[in-house]
């Protein structure tokens, strides 16, 4: 499947994989926070949009727009001319948008999920999430975030991911079918799921800040293949 990408101007924001680290994470005691598999996993599964530039905004309340503190537009020179573009837009009421320089087409059927990164956090404001069908959406995307706080300068500092997307296919989730079972209806389920929760607690107290690995390696606590083997985290292309 290709995805085309379309610059709208010589110098946008750089596409990449989502990245892995997140600053939260390496506070966490050791580090722990990495040997969570499912959240390390959900960090790099899609592409982020870096920003070029600090930007500083502050909200003041009620039904005002925005105001853009400092890093409202950007210079950049081309073949020895200047110019000048937006890298934040003030929207509507508590909302901002930052401009993406991209445009972009997925085939039919395909549509692009858009937020703001997985497990990324800034101070006093929130991504807003949007689902767009690009494979007739001509324009170039916005990316906006909502402002939390009131009377307060919020920053968005450079090099941060203020945009996330995935692509997905349109079917998919309306062919998901579901089938409900009962826990109880299956006792050697239940009797598993008892002898790792006593090991894994065992474990909690004699090793502490340290997981049993189980996900990773999908052996069980007695060593036996209950699950495929994690062997890394995604490449994906980048432009």
């Amino acid at each position: 499947m290709k995805v085309v990408l379309r610059k709208n101007h010589q110098n946008p924001p750089e596409i990449r994989q989502s990245r892995l680290k997140r600053d939260w994470m390496d506070g966490t005691y050791n580090k722990h926070a990495y040997k969570c598999l499912p959240l390390g996993a959900a960090n790099v599964q899609g592409w982020e949009m870096v920003l070029q530039q600090e930007v500083v905004v502050q909200w003041d309340g009620g039904n005002t727009v925005p105001r853009v503190l400092s890093g409202e537009t950007m210079t950049h020179t081309v073949n020895g001319q200047e110019y000048e573009r937006a890298v934040v837009i003030p929207s509507i009421i508590g909302i901002l948008s930052f401009a993406t320089g991209w445009s972009m087409g997925t085939p039919p059927g395909y549509s692009t999920w858009i937020s703001g990164s997985p497990n990324y956090f800034v101070d006093g404001a929130v991504p807003l999430t949007a689902s767009i069908p690009t494979h007739w959406w001509p324009d170039e995307w916005n990316m906006n975030w909502k402002i939390t706080v009131e009377n307060t300068p919020v920053t968005f500092p450079k090099g941060m991911p203020f945009m996330f997307f995935q692509v997905y296919e349109e079917s998919l989730l309306s062919e998901v079918e579901f089938e409900v079972e009962h826990l109880w209806d299956r006792p050697e389920l239940m009797e598993e799921r008892q002898e790792y929760g006593e090991v894994k607690f065992k474990n909690n107290q004699e090793n502490p800040w340290t997981w049993m690995g189980s996900i990773r390696t999908g052996l069980n606590e007695k060593g036996e293949q209950i699950g495929p083997k994690h062997d890394g985290h995604p490449k994906l292309d980048v432009p």
